[in-house]
């Protein structure tokens, strides 16, 4: 999390899509992050965070198969003997409806 806010206080994290631990979630987003709640999180090619303590693997694991393709990707989580878990949130696409706002 040091990381997060080190990089927040020298501006690198400005407006940006991210995600951190679960504890350190409000101090990035008071940081100027936009916090997103994934477990991984594109904001750009050149920047991908993770949050929690297994999801450093799954950003890896991501990285190999968007850079390596899926075949290598799938070699290296049965050498880690680790399957990636959940869904890359990425700051493209359509922004889905939120059904608790009242239109």
């Amino acid at each position: 999390m040091w990381r997060y806010i080190t990089a927040c206080n020298e501006g690198l994290l400005k407006d940006r899509h991210a995600v951190t631990n679960h504890m350190g979630m409000a101090a990035l987003g008071a940081l100027g992050a936009i916090p997103i709640e994934a477990r991984v999180v594109e904001d750009s090619p050149r920047f991908v965070s993770g949050g929690g303590v297994t999801s450093g693997l799954d950003v890896a694991l991501y990285l190999v198969d968007r850079e390596l393709g899926p075949q290598v990707a799938n070699s290296v989580e049965k050498l880690f003997e680790y399957e990636k878990r959940g869904t890359v949130w990425k700051a493209e696409g359509i922004v889905p409806v939120d059904f608790n706002t009242n239109p």
